[in-house]
């Protein structure tokens, strides 16, 4: 008779260092000299730290396959394929590993104690994912090579307090997690929702020494805070760079100061598909905000190669309505689109300031507005745009 055991997860608690997103507007600004200087950019002080873990439980280790076994009564048994089980109850049993094709499962009517791994047997939130995740990965049995796949069906509605990155989805540590796949149901299309505003704010995603890719139908929204309101890629203090993947899906209805969609504070971002759109700026301390869609912070990367950054920005956006490019930044553009993004200033579509670099070879540039420079919007007192390829017209000015 084969023996049969459950395996039960190992989860960790981690406890954060206490941050904040609350930062003053004059840490970090356009490096300009000229009208720039009155665009200043908040500084957020929030620190990082690991997501939030579950208590950690206990569980029985697993017995090795039992021999089988002829007939009872024959008394002649079958040759036995397997070793003796060892005795359950003796030693600390090691974290399982991850399924062979590792992905957990989310949805609105997932639970918390549920396994994750089956369909059928959803999770509640990304958290509790990412947690059980972070036990399989730092058990030293995880497939080389492979990510981590967590699919969201239908609206994850975030409720409580956030903890100390102030976000929804919290991908930090270094040696926490391998990359990870976020995506939704493409039959039931997922949505993140922060569920922020000014009296209650904190973002959808935080990533710091990890790389997270954003997939097909799923959607982050509802994010309210200083630096990105979508998505922060890293940030000051002690963590090092994030890398973000935008491959599918949406960044929309997003409010932040800098970017309202992503800011990348420090580490890179790559965009081959999907769309960021409908993502605002806040006039924080009466200072309208800069980049619309995204910001590019000081010594940061980001690349368009595809999908579409369009209608960001508005009324509270001074510079870059699109795209905001500071601080010795890089923004290299080969395909994908800028359209209709707005700002009060300058740079409808993309403004370079503080020595930024934007190099412009495929794609298009059009339909956006600003009162000065609709398409690109280069500063005086550093920046530099260089344009080999691609397409810019319709835009006004």
């Amino acid at each position: 008779m084969v023996s049969k055991i459950l395996f039960f997860p190992l989860v960790f608690c981690c406890f954060f260092v206490a941050g904040c997103d609350r930062i003053f507007l004059s840490d970090i600004r356009e490096k300009d000299t000229g009208d720039d200087v009155q665009n200043s950019v908040p500084v957020d002080p929030s620190a990082p730290g690991d997501p939030a873990l579950s208590t950690p439980g206990t569980g029985t280790p697993s017995a090795p396959g039992d021999p089988a076994l002829s007939t009872p009564g024959t008394g002649t048994p079958s040759v036995p394929g397997n070793p003796a089980p060892s005795t359950p109850g003796t030693g600390t049993p090691s974290p399982p590993p991850p399924p062979s094709t590792p992905a957990w499962y989310v949805s609105a009517n997932g639970a918390e104690a549920n396994s994750g791994t089956d369909p059928a047997k959803p999770l509640a939130s990304v958290q509790a994912a990412l947690s059980r995740i972070k036990t399989a990965y730092k058990g030293g049995k995880w497939p080389a090579g492979e990510s981590a796949v967590i699919v969201v069906s239908g609206t994850i509605t975030a409720s409580g307090s956030f903890g100390n990155n102030m976000s929804m989805v919290d991908v930090s540590g270094a040696g926490n997690y391998p990359p990870v796949i976020l995506k939704g149901d493409p039959v039931q299309k997922g949505v993140l929702n922060a569920n922020r505003n000014s009296n209650n704010e904190g973002r959808v995603l935080y990533i710091g020494n990890n790389k997270v890719t954003l997939g097909e139908n799923l959607t982050l929204t509802g994010g309210y805070t200083v630096w990105g309101g979508g998505v922060l890629v890293g940030t000051a203090g002690s963590e090092s760079a994030g890398e973000f993947v935008m491959a599918g899906g949406e960044i929309s209805g997003n409010t932040g100061q800098a970017g309202g969609g992503v800011m990348v504070y420090k580490g890179s971002m790559t965009m081959t598909g999907g769309i960021i759109h409908h993502n605002t700026n806040t006039d924080y301390s009466n200072t309208p905000g800069d980049g619309g869609g995204v910001y590019v912070s000081d010594y940061t990367s980001f690349t368009l190669s595809g999908g579409t950054i369009r209608e960001n920005g508005g009324a509270k956006t001074a510079k870059g309505g699109g795209v905001c490019v500071n601080g010795e930044a890089l923004f290299t553009m080969t395909g994908g689109e800028i359209l209709n993004n707005s700002s009060t200033q300058e740079g409808g579509g993309v403004r370079v300031t503080g020595y930024g670099q934007f190099f412009f070879s495929g794609g298009t540039i059009s339909g956006n507005t600003s009162a000065v420079d609709g398409a690109v919007s280069v500063s005086p007192y550093g920046g530099v745009f260089i344009q080999t390829g691609g397409t810019i017209s319709g835009n006004t000015p």
